[in-house]
């Protein structure tokens, strides 16, 4: 069982997950208030879901879809960091990683930062998990080590 957690007074390291949804822009703007508040950096994450096809457990994309892909992720990464500037931030960090957004996101601070507080919308731009009530979010929350704040 997992132990319960604690609101902190303070946080440090505020992870904001993007992907261009309605919902993720209101997080993204909520993660804004409380980095400014905290005086924390901000780490604004922007995950490429794996496509493409599949043989065991190896996707392979093609060139043009992963340009594609590194286009999108490179012009929210400068949106939203500018955005960011903008409300008066100055420590911001940003991140595109490759893969399923629900287990990147739940075990960033393992792999990058030590990660205070999770910002992240309800549901995202997945129809898919739309329908399943925000699975992405639903998982996050459960696994990760860390508090969670979901925004509507």
């Amino acid at each position: 069982m997992k132990e319960a957690f604690t609101m902190v007074d303070t946080y440090r390291n505020i992870l904001v997950a993007i992907d261009g949804s309605e919902k993720a822009e209101k997080a993204f703007l909520e993660a804004i208030t409380i980095a400014k508040r905290n005086q924390a950096t901000l780490h604004i994450l922007y995950v490429n879901e794996v496509t493409g096809n599949y043989f065991g457990d190896f996707a392979f994309v093609t060139t043009s879809l992963q340009e594609e892909l590194d286009e999108v992720a490179e012009n929210q990464m400068k949106e939203h960091r500018n955005l960011a500037i903008e409300k008066g931030l100055t420590d911001i960090e940003t991140y595109v990683l490759y893969g399923y957004p629900k287990t990147l996101i739940a075990n960033f601070h393992e792999s990058k930062e030590p990660i205070d507080l999770i910002v992240m919308g309800a549901t995202g731009l997945n129809a898919v998990e739309r329908a399943l009530v925000g699975s992405t979010t639903s998982y996050v929350v459960n696994h990760a080590s860390c508090n969670v704040m979901v925004v509507k």
